[in-house]
């Protein structure tokens, strides 16, 4: 079983880190830069072959990954803030990107990511929102879970007066 203890230490990333990925349709990674390496502790023979979310920090809400899968297999982009667990149990935050990758028929074959250092500001904003959406999951049973926060943040982007979720996350760069 993989330790998901955290230390509560945080790794910043520096302007120059460019985190990249690519995963299968199913999430499992196929590539992962060297940077991803550095950063996450894991060695590329940890990572390759093994689901992207063996990076997810225990406190994210299942919910934001919910609404990411939504997004992408819709065959949109997701931009979103993500922290991260690294192998040594530090998090890191991340302003991510990921697309659909398409075979020649147009068919989703898989997802690219690239993952660079976020304003500390949304650092600060997102961890609070991820912090209150994941509280909500924890007081439901784990089958309610992503729904009920899947609601709240949809909730939460209207009342900030967003009608897409890639709106709201972008008036942070």
């Amino acid at each position: 079983m993989l330790d998901r203890s955290v230390t509560g230490r945080e790794i910043i990333l520096k302007p120059y880190d460019t985190i990249q990925s690519r995963t299968d349709e199913r999430g499992v990674i196929n590539f992962a830069n060297r940077t991803m390496i550095r950063i996450s502790g894991y060695s590329k023979e940890e990572l390759i072959g093994a689901p992207h979310s063996i990076l997810r920090h225990p406190h994210m809400p299942r919910s934001v990954f919910f609404a990411m899968w939504k997004i992408i297999q819709g065959g949109d982009e997701f931009f979103g803030f993500v922290n991260n667990r690294a192998k040594s149990g530090d998090n890191y935050w991340v302003f991510a990107r990921v697309a659909p990758r398409h075979d020649a028929d147009g068919v989703i074959n898989g997802y690219s990511s690239v993952r660079m250092m976020p304003k500390r500001e949304a650092v600060a904003d997102w961890g609070k929102i991820y912090a209150d959406l994941f509280a909500l999951e924890q007081t439901q049973p784990r089958n309610k879970q992503v729904a009920v926060g899947y609601q709240a943040l949809l909730k939460l982007l209207k009342k900030r007066g967003f009608s897409h979720l890639t709106d709201w996350v972008m008036q942070y760069t």
